[in-house]
């Protein structure tokens, strides 16, 4: 693809911003907040917007846009027991961001910075796109025929029915994240363990669409002989005059499966992106110095052994993948699809670490 640099220079991108901040302690040290809060606007953004072919180039390259992010950050340190042998130390991370468009490059109302596409089919694609006022990360596709209530538009023969017009997936965005982490420590033994909450945020999945319409997923063992019945309504009118009736029509599972979970439709293959995760957990045994005499590890200051385990487990809505998968477009990692990813792994470790 050739560009079209409409002159020699660009000008560089201008963030205005501002931080607000507290570091705040008490009771020794044993209770700490540090509290971050900032708004940062980025202006004349560079840009690679589409022209017509007709002028031998297919991007113009311009400056354009402002988007405002604003943030806020919380660390919760705290040591409910200190003692000789037996402490106790806990640590909580708090972080939401939200990025907003404020504005669009002149004559445009519709920007999009990217796409996720299985097997180069448009009706097969989430694209990402902003206007004014939406959010960075929000994600649209296609779904099906919905009327003006939220029903289901069902056809005469019993099943959904194609809507082509692009819709608001939602953001892959989480609402805020927070990491929870301990540290107990009884003389020489020492246990540990972090968790990690994610809340909010989509995640539209390949790996549903394609099992769910091979009839793959525990979902789709439901298979009555009388077939199944679609929650949703018949238009016994006119596309100009609608007159909704309640479905009545069966199909067999086999139909009902395929036309639910068609990858065409982005719409039915989104989960919920939350989870809470058990991140790591390690339990160590140390030995210093004085323990250490007459032993092969004689005249080392200590040695510390550890088990370890990392990834046990997440509490997700998600029942088939790790909510944390990413697509792989081209060079790029893509947030808020799954495109048939290896799953994370689960490890188990014995860690030996030494100080001399």
């Amino acid at each position: 693809d050739q560009t079209f640099i409409p002159n020699a220079g660009l000008l560089p991108e201008q963030t205005t911003a501002y931080e607000v901040g507290a570091d705040l302690r008490f009771f020794s040290d044993r209770l700490n907040f540090d509290v971050t809060y900032y708004d940062a606007l980025i202006e004349n953004q560079i840009l690679s917007l589409p022209i017509p072919l007709s002028s031998g180039y297919t991007q113009q390259v311009r400056n354009g846009g402002a988007v405002r992010s604003k943030g806020l950050e919380i660390v919760v340190g705290a040591s409910p027991i200190r003692s000789k042998n037996f402490n106790w130390h806990t640590l909580v991370n708090f972080s939401r961001n939200i990025a907003t468009v404020e504005s669009l490059p002149d004559e445009t109302d519709v920007l999009t910075l990217g796409y996720s596409r299985v097997y180069d089919n448009v009706n097969q694609t989430v694209y990402y796109q902003v206007s004014e006022g939406d959010r960075i990360g929000d994600m649209w596709g296609t779904g099906y025929l919905k009327n003006e209530n939220g029903d289901f538009v069902i056809s005469a023969d019993g099943k959904f029915i194609v809507d082509n017009t692009l819709k608001k997936l939602g953001n892959y965005n989480p609402d805020f994240t927070l990491g929870f982490s301990n540290r107990i420590t009884y003389q020489n033994f020492a246990l540990s363990f972090v968790f990690d909450w994610r809340q909010g945020g989509i995640l539209v999945s390949r790996t549903q669409a394609l099992a769910g319409v091979a009839g793959q997923l525990k979902e789709t063992e439901f298979r009555p002989e009388e077939g199944i019945i679609i929650d949703g309504v018949v238009n016994i009118g006119t596309p100009d005059a609608p007159e909704y009736v309640p479905n009545t029509t069966a199909i067999s599972g086999e139909a009902y499966y395929r036309n639910f979970y068609d990858r065409n439709h982005e719409e039915n293959n989104t989960y919920d992106a939350s989870y809470l995760k058990l991140r790591e957990v390690s339990l160590s045994y140390s030995l210093n110095k004085k323990a250490l005499e007459g032993t092969f590890f004689s005249g080392l200051e200590s040695v510390k052994i550890a088990l370890v385990g990392r990834n046990l487990h997440a509490f997700s809505a998600i029942p088939h993948f790790d909510p944390e998968q990413l697509a792989v477009q081209g060079q790029n990692f893509v947030s808020g699809v799954e495109d048939m990813s290896y799953p994370t792994t689960r490890s188990f470790g014995l860690s030996l670490g030494v100080n001399f």
